[in-house]
C-alpha cells in the first residue's frame, strides 16, 4: 500500500523553515515519520516551484503524520491505480554514469564516480536502461533541459544534475513495475528524484 500527498508552502514559510534545497526538504518530510530514526528513507519525494509557493509531492508506505507548516492532502493510492497498461509519464531524475579510475596495470584504484549526461541521446538511452529494469518501455519521450541543484549536507556544498523526462509508457512487467513505483527510478532519490508521476491512458 502506498499513500501520496501533496503539500503547499508558501515562499515566505519555506524560508522560515530554511528549506533552501533539496537536502533540507528531505530532512524536514523525514520528521512526517516519526518512531523510525535508524531506518532507510522509505519515501519519494519531489519538489516543484509554482511562483509564490511550493508544491511537494510525497510518495510513502506509511501516512504521514499531521504537520504543523504547510497545507496537506493525503490519499491512498489504489492497486488498482497500477493495473493499466500505458500511462502518460513524468519523472525528474538524476542521470548520471559511473566513470572508473584505473592505474597503469588497469587495476581500479578507487569506486566510480558519478557524472552527469547532458546529451539528448544519451538522456534517452539512460531512460530506456532504467525503463528495462523497471517493467516498462517507453513508447514517446521528451527530455527536458539539464538543470544543476545545488544543495549543501554535513557543511558540505554538493550538486546534482536534475532533467524532467515526459512521455508516455507501456507496462512490461507488473510486478517489477510496481516496484519501480514505490521505490523510484535512478539515483539521488533522498535529493528530490525518482519519483514517477502518472496518469493512465485509456
Amino acid at each position: 500500500m502506498s499513500y501520496l500527498s501533496q503539500i503547499h508552502v508558501g515562499k515566505a514559510e519555506a524560508a522560515v523553515l530554511r528549506l533552501h534545497d533539496s537536502y533540507a526538504w528531505h530532512r524536514r518530510l523525514w520528521l512526517a515519520f516519526p518512531g523510525r530514526d535508524g531506518e532507510t528513507r522509505s519515501f519519494l519525494f519531489r519538489v516543484d516551484d509554482k511562483h509564490d509557493a511550493f508544491r511537494i509531492l510525497l510518495l510513502s508506505p506509511h501516512p504521514p503524520a499531521p504537520q504543523a507548516w504547510g497545507a496537506w492532502q493525503v490519499a491512498e493510492v489504489r492497486s488498482s491505480f497500477l493495473a493499466h497498461e500505458r500511462y502518460l509519464f513524468q519523472v525528474r531524475a538524476n542521470p548520471t554514469v559511473k566513470r572508473f579510475v584505473f592505474d597503469e596495470a588497469m587495476a581500479l584504484k578507487k569506486n566510480g564516480r558519478r557524472t552527469g549526461i547532458y546529451d539528448q541521446e544519451g538522456l534517452l538511452g539512460w531512460l530506456q536502461r532504467k525503463a528495462a529494469h523497471s517493467g516498462f518501455e517507453v513508447l514517446e519521450c521528451c527530455p527536458g533541459p539539464p538543470i544543476h541543484g545545488y544543495f549543501v549536507k554535513d557543511g558540505r556544498r554538493g550538486k546534482h544534475i536534475g532533467v524532467d523526462f515526459k512521455g508516455v509508457l507501456r507496462v512490461t512487467d507488473r510486478g517489477a513495475f510496481e516496484r519501480a513505483f514505490r521505490a523510484g527510478v535512478g539515483p539521488a532519490k533522498a535529493f528530490g528524484f525518482g519519483l514517477l508521476m502518472l496518469r493512465p491512458v485509456a
